[in-house]
């Protein structure tokens, strides 16, 4: 071996060295303490804090109810937990800690932790809608700034308190928040909400064209989770919600492919009895255009649906079921209106038409410098909106 390969030997040996320590940090799961739920309400008294006298939010503090991977215990599957304890042992620990502002109260959680405090597997984020109301800015930053928070954990808001939510105890799942992750989970799946998770949330309200919106849920006798809707933003605070009628308003208008509402309308001739009609897709189009120099825009809605129940006297014709797609378009068409109407009195552009502005019309968009200025002109804007519900199956039925 000559002294060039020797020289090129002992580089490439030098390169590699580095490689080998890749574990020399390593920290096992064990000794970790892994956070899988995290609740935050607001506090209207004065609390202690770790960090100083100087320790100040909107809040004189904020209460963070966290749900705590108790290792060995958590299932990997239908037969049983991972490891000891027997099966009726809790998974989780549920721990209560308060604070000036939220990585005070986080600091005072760890406290009470003999391990790290770990959001690496965070999946749930649970806000008390009145610290919603007031503005998401101090929690958004902490979460911001972290940087093991996952982009896909869902960021909700409660109806009332968010400590219960994440001290409930559901029958159909040992670990609370893995039933919450697949309640929400199973929602978009089914077309009852909008796949709005926490990265979304984030680009959302950093956009000047569009307000966010959030999963809105309540607790019910203290063990099974409702979905009531949509929380609507403007800006960081929460203006107003959408109920589950809204919610479908909103999700018709933006052109979410899948349907999964049902509603009731009368049956033509027979007002004492009704239909029930479940949608199952649809496809949405928006085409904008300038009128006397401002935007106008015609939303064209197509919606498959299926007739899911007739009460009375079964006649099943085309005319009839003509005639109870024609009056489903009319009512859908009434909550849409009814939606947007709601959406410019609360100046909150969840839709999106401003995107559509800046991306068609960047001149005219120029002028307005925030999306309060767009706000405003929202709550003028023309809209147009165009419908067509189509009964594709209406089931198995005998004269």
């Amino acid at each position: 071996m000559n002294w060039k390969q020797l020289y090129k030997l002992l580089v490439c040996l030098i390169l590699v060295t580095p490689l080998l320590t890749g574990c020399w940090d390593r920290l096992e799961i064990e000794e970790r303490g892994t956070i899988l739920g995290l609740a935050i309400d607001p506090i209207v008294k004065n609390v202690q804090n770790t960090t100083g006298p100087f320790a100040k939010s909107d809040f004189a503090g904020y209460k963070l109810t966290a749900q705590v991977a108790i290792p060995g215990r958590i299932p990997l599957g239908p037969g049983g937990p991972s490891g000891g304890g027997g099966p009726t042992a809790k998974p989780v620990l549920i721990m209560s800690k308060t604070g000036k502002t939220i990585d005070d109260a986080v600091n005072n959680l760890q406290q009470e932790l003999a391990n790290r405090v770990f959001f690496g597997h965070l999946r749930i984020i649970v806000v008390n809608q009145t610290l919603a109301k007031s503005g998401m800015q101090d929690v958004q930053d902490f979460f911001r700034r972290n940087a093991e928070i996952r982009r896909l954990a869902w960021l909700i808001i409660s109806k009332g308190s968010a400590g219960p939510i994440i001290e409930a105890t559901p029958q159909l799942s040992r670990v609370p928040t893995l039933y919450l992750v697949s309640i929400m989970d199973n929602a978009v799946r089914m077309g009852k909400i909008p796949n709005v998770f926490l990265g979304n949330f984030w680009s959302t309200h950093s956009s000047n064209a569009r307000d966010p919106v959030l999963p809105f849920i309540s607790l019910y006798k203290k063990e099974r989770i409702e979905i009531e809707g949509l929380a609507v933003f403007k800006g960081d605070r929460m203006v107003s919600n959408l109920n589950q009628l809204g919610t479908a308003a909103y999700m018709e208008l933006t052109g979410e492919h899948k349907a999964g509402y049902g509603f009731a309308v009368p049956v033509p001739g027979d007002p004492k009895h009704s239909a029930t009609i479940k949608g199952s897709n649809r496809k949405t189009k928006i085409k904008l255009r300038k009128n006397n120099g401002k935007p106008f825009f015609d939303v064209y809605m197509r919606a498959e649906a299926n007739l899911e129940e007739k009460t009375g006297k079964t006649i099943n014709n085309v005319r009839m079921m003509k005639q109870i797609g024609k009056d489903s378009t009319q009512l859908l068409l009434k909550n849409q209106e009814k939606t947007i109407k709601m959406l410019k009195e609360c100046r909150s552009d969840v839709i999106g038409f401003g995107e559509y502005v800046r991306g068609e019309y960047p001149e005219y968009w120029r002028k307005f410098h925030s999306i309060e200025d767009w706000d405003r002109e929202f709550a003028n804007l023309d809209i147009r909106l165009h419908l067509d519900v189509e009964l594709r199956r209406t089931g198995m039925s005998s004269r």
